[in-house]
């Protein structure tokens, strides 16, 4: 969600400014959800944890987008989500309990955040059903039409474990394809 909205305005007139290095982990497994991240400049993952341990990347915020675990920000429950930072980051702060106070007086904000939760389902089900439907390569294939600046961004590792392969199969999937642009002359 871009923010030339209420929400928007909200995060200048009561965020805070913080600027935090690339690998920092803004909210850990376990953890309660106590802030609103606007990305003003960087890029942030959000991951989950598999049984042996190793995170998975499910989503990519960059800059003008926000960023939280909003099941556990609204609930209260601890996170099942980890938000870590990919690049050096300055992120505009709002914490939970501004943010529900002024929902008190600004209805349009829960409306907002409402919306902002509703595009956040609408990426996991596109996540979970392009796993299923599709190949890696296919996903990858996808990103890159609609999103190569983005995807230029994200480490290789990071996306390996995005597209569900090990890195070594990313490389492969990657030279394939080049190798296959050059023999057609793309």
């Amino acid at each position: 969600m871009k923010l030339d909205t209420v929400l928007g305005d909200f995060f200048l007139t009561f965020g805070k400014d913080l600027h935090i290095e690339a690998n920092h982990a803004l909210l850990r497994l376990g953890d309660f959800a106590k802030n609103l991240y606007l990305i003003k400049a960087g890029a942030v993952r959000i991951c989950v944890r598999d049984p042996e341990g190793s995170d998975i990347s499910v989503q990519f915020f960059f800059e003008g987008e926000v960023v939280s675990s909003l099941e556990s920000l609204v609930s209260g429950c601890p996170s099942e989500l980890e938000i870590i930072t990919m690049e050096a980051c300055h992120l505009c702060v709002l914490d939970r309990d501004t943010v529900q106070a002024q929902i008190l007086s600004k209805p349009i904000l829960q409306t907002q955040l409402l919306a902002l939760t509703q595009l956040r389902l609408a990426d996991y089900i596109k996540l979970y059903t392009s796993a299923i439907s599709q190949t890696p390569t296919e996903r990858y294939l996808g990103m890159l039409s609609t999103q190569p600046d983005r995807l230029a961004r994200i480490p290789m590792h990071v996306l390996a474990g995005y597209l569900g392969v090990t890195p070594v199969h990313l490389s492969r999937i990657r030279r394939k394809l080049k190798a296959s642009a050059d023999k057609t002359g793309i």
